[in-house]
């Protein structure tokens, strides 16, 4: 490297803002448009959209290495990701707000999705081996704090400043407590803008200049001729048979949590009346970004034990169990709509360390079928394979909640991870793959 910069000084701070603004666009935009008055149908529909970034970013991967350093990327993109925010916030009280607030969410979306493919070429361009195999669990760590500012430290900041700006007896649905919220929201998106707006500072004189951190040589036709001969060589290592089970497999893990994921928070903070928990939104906040993120990063780690112990193989059967058993949770939790909060976090925990757990199968699955010359750029077009299956179910999500209610909704949430359970036996996969040696 040019300059002699500690990674302790950017790597902790550049993972956060990797993760900060993908929650900020997949959490908060749900609990805000909600909060303002739209459907579960709406939000579900119209937040699904911002996940397309995720879905087409192998498309736009190989243009970054045209057009600047990683290090001018990262940096361009938390610019405009404080922008975008700070867009968000100016918005919500224009008379087309919901238009305005959206087109932000989607340019926080692409930046985000961006800001990726950046930060990770800059992390693996500025350290060597040894000192990526090192930093690789602080870098996960601090996306996980990331986690935690999204989904509880914001959620208890909205819920202070509504408390803050109406009386304490106001009916949680009149008009005077949803003008709060909007000034809430408001004053939240901005703060969250000022932390981007530090951390671009912060990058600007701190992330690593290294000499390996150059545009590429080649032309943007040359970049479409390789994504072409990158997805026929994903597609040649496989059987016709063997890569439609492999598509099956990638678009059907999650078709349960995809549609679980976009309706659980609203669940909790929604009326009793309507069927939900009537939780508010700083309680919301305990429950996921909270005790939810430790059950989360728990069942993660015991996932990565247990691969390591007895390989994917044996163990993508378990995971499975682990992963989509759990969600009967909610189905125990609308029908009774409890108010019993050490009940409501047990259940809570449960199905996000089932989740945590489960999803380490998914996650080597993807390492698997991605090994060989191009395992970087096969991994991403996997990783794109799986924002899609994440995207469109997702999006019908609200729309299915709305038709059969909260109870019947999560059951039929429970009837969609069947898919993967009759596919998984037929996975080509070594029976060696994960263990260790």
């Amino acid at each position: 490297m040019k300059n002699n910069v500690s990674p302790w000084a950017w790597i902790p701070t550049l993972y956060m803002a990797e993760g900060a603004p993908y929650f900020a666009v997949n959490t908060l935009a749900v609990l805000f448009l909600s909060q303002m008055g739209l459907s579960n149908a709406e939000v579900a529909l119209y937040t699904g959209w911002l996940y397309l970034p995720w879905v087409i970013k192998p498309f736009w991967s190989p243009i970054l290495d045209l057009f600047g350093k990683k290090r001018m990327w990262v940096v361009l993109m938390q610019f405009i990701i404080a922008i975008a925010l700070a867009g968000v916030s100016f918005s919500i009280n224009l008379d087309e707000w919901i238009q305005s607030t959206l087109a932000f969410f989607w340019l926080c979306a692409f930046a985000s999705a961006t800001h990726d493919i950046a930060a990770d070429g800059l992390y693996i361009l500025s350290l060597d081996s040894s000192q990526q195999s090192f930093f690789v669990g602080i870098r996960n760590t601090f996306y996980r704090i990331s986690t935690v500012l999204c989904q509880w430290a914001l959620l208890k900041s909205v819920q202070y400043f509504h408390d803050t700006l109406c009386e304490e007896d106001t009916i949680a649905n009149s008009a005077e407590s949803i003008l709060a919220y909007r000034e809430a929201w408001q004053i939240n998106f901005c703060l969250l803008a000022v932390i981007f707006a530090l951390f671009v500072v912060h990058h600007f004189f701190l992330l690593p200049k290294s000499e390996k951190d150059k545009a590429s040589d080649g032309k943007l036709t040359n970049v479409w001729e390789s994504l072409h001969d990158n997805f026929k060589s994903f597609s040649d290592k496989f059987t016709l048979k063997e890569f439609v089970i492999a598509l099956l497999f990638i678009f059907t893990y999650r078709l349960g949590e995809a549609q679980l994921g976009k309706i659980s928070m609203l669940f909790m903070k929604d009326t009793i009346e309507n069927g939900g928990l009537g939780l508010q939104i700083d309680v919301v906040g305990d429950v996921y970004g909270l005790v939810g993120v430790i059950a989360l990063m728990l069942g993660g780690i015991w996932g990565g034990i247990a691969v390591s112990r007895f390989g994917l193989k044996k163990m993508m059967f378990p995971m499975l169990l682990f992963m989509n058993i759990p969600n009967i949770v909610y189905i125990f939790l609308s029908t009774t709509q409890t108010v019993n909060m050490p009940i409501i976090y047990s259940m809570v925990a449960i199905e996000q360390f089932g989740y945590g757990f489960g999803f380490t199968a998914f996650t080597l699955y993807l390492v698997y079928i991605s090994q060989g010359e191009y395992s970087t750029t096969h991994y991403a077009i996997c990783t794109g394979l799986m924002a899609l299956g994440m995207m469109l179910p997702g999006m019908i999500a609200g729309f299915m909640q709305e038709m059969l209610g909260y109870t019947n909704f999560f059951i039929w949430v429970c009837v969609c991870t069947i898919p993967p359970f009759i596919i998984a036996p037929i996975l080509s996969i070594d029976s060696q793959f994960g263990k260790k040696e």
